[in-house]
């Protein structure tokens, strides 16, 4: 049994990787903003927490994946990028399974970011400013608690990338 969280910024290829790796472990996978989706009255993540704020959104975040965790055994859950930012989470999600941090650099993420338009968690006056402070502090509180960080690089072939997260998985055994 495999418990696996993937954790990291926003857009940094969670879900992505979460889908890809499991085909090759032979896993199942999840995305915690859509388990939300089913919570969050019609409204999308984004829009969810401009309206109801940002602990509104952690409260259901913290329920779906516990509810994930407590239903299912051997998989690979990916969280969203502000997950770093929900203690109560992160502790759970220590406490349950291998927390692996895919990190990006931080001056390959906001134009990712930015292509979905300016995020609600990102100051509009200053988004290269916020986003550096966001990125910092989420990028300590990742690194803290994460089991495993791998620096994924630039944006690149994917299946390489999966197939390289997927074999430090297997090295480690946490699969």
């Amino acid at each position: 049994m495999a418990r696996i969280f993937f954790t990291g910024i926003k857009h940094s290829g969670k879900t992505k990787m979460a889908k890809l790796v499991s085909v090759i472990l032979g896993k199942e996978s999840a995305d915690s903003d859509e388990l939300a989706l089913s919570r969050l009255d019609g409204l999308s993540v984004r829009e969810f927490y401009r309206t109801r704020g940002k602990e509104a959104f952690m409260d259901t975040e913290y329920e779906v994946v516990r509810e994930y965790v407590e239903t299912h055994q051997d998989f690979i859950l990916s969280l969203g990028g502000g997950a770093a930012d929900n203690r109560k989470l992160m502790d759970y999600l220590r406490e349950n399974g291998r927390i692996i941090y895919l990190r990006r650099d931080e001056k390959d993420m906001l134009p990712v970011i930015l292509k979905h338009g300016v995020p609600p968690f990102l100051d509009p006056d200053d988004i290269q400013g916020s986003f550096h402070r966001v990125y910092c502090e989420r990028d300590r509180k990742y690194t803290e608690y994460s089991d495993l960080t791998l620096d994924l690089g630039p944006y690149g072939d994917k299946d390489r990338t999966a197939g390289m997260i997927a074999e430090a998985l297997k090295e480690r055994n946490y699969v």
